[in-house]
């Protein structure tokens, strides 16, 4: 039996976004759903909760089609952009 991963709406809403905006960026580029699993090393299976938003795939797997779509570079800039000093 899995656990469940509770999120708050806020949370769960992001992640939603993250997914939709992941396969809008697929579906642009003309990558098919059998491609981009198989340029991620997955299954297309996983690539489906990746863009339905789905709190139980890991991080690893978001920041993969991320890469993929070649948005990589900007990740790291989430983090090193805070402006909240210590």
């Amino acid at each position: 039996m899995k656990k469940q991963i509770i999120l708050s709406p806020n949370v769960e809403s992001a992640l939603q976004k993250l997914g939709k905006g992941i396969k809008t960026a697929r579906i642009k580029r003309g990558i098919t759903a059998t491609a981009m699993a198989e340029l991620m090393d997955t299954t297309r299976v996983t690539l489906g909760s990746i863009e339905d938003g789905a709190p139980s795939v890991s991080m690893g797997h978001y920041l993969k089609a991320l890469s993929v779509l070649g948005f990589d570079t900007r990740i790291s800039s989430l983090v090193l952009d805070d402006t909240v000093k210590f």
